[in-house]
């Protein structure tokens, strides 16, 4: 199968069941791009750090340098497109109907299942990430300071990115 084909396969599917955000997603994403070896978890792991601090969503960032990655600028564009698409696609139809539906039990029901599993699917893509992340124990001390202070002093998150950064190049 053509690489670009299955660029479209692959992005269409992670957007068709992205629910709950790019973060949520991000171990589908992982699984799909290793498996494939379009890249290793590492180099992943560096395409997490770009993609967040690039503006727009990260589940379209990464659909764009994963794309780039394995098919130059026409895969970047297709699993841009992919993973945009079925998204695009059922917020229409949800707009639609979700707004008259909104408040029944039914409804209701399924946005309390969800909620779980998307708290799931982002913690076991954090749990994946970390165990590429933190080499030694000054990345876990940095990773530590960062949650101190965001939770704390609420520290703009750019500020913590270019600090991180900065401590990236003095330490390793």
């Amino acid at each position: 199968m053509n690489i670009f084909l299955q660029l479209v396969i692959s992005f269409f599917s992670i957007g068709l069941f992205a629910f709950g955000g790019g973060y949520a997603v991000l171990s589908f994403l992982q699984l799909e791009v290793v498996q494939r070896g379009w890249m290793t978890t590492e180099r992943f792991a560096d395409l997490i750090a770009i993609s967040q601090s690039t503006p727009g969503p990260i589940a379209i960032n990464l659909a764009t340098f994963v794309g780039y990655e394995a098919g130059g600028v026409a895969g970047a564009l297709l699993a841009t497109l992919a993973v945009s698409l079925p998204g695009m696609v059922l917020i229409t139809l949800f707009a639609l109907f979700l707004f008259h539906f909104y408040e029944k039990p039914p409804m209701q029901a399924v946005f309390k299942g969800l909620r779980p599993a998307v708290v799931g699917l982002i913690a076991a893509a954090a749990w994946q990430i970390g165990q590429v992340a933190f080499v030694n124990g000054v990345a876990v001390g940095i990773a530590l300071i960062c949650c101190l202070l965001i939770a704390r002093w609420k520290v703009h998150p750019v500020i913590l990115i270019a600090g991180s950064a900065i401590a990236g190049i003095l330490f390793f």
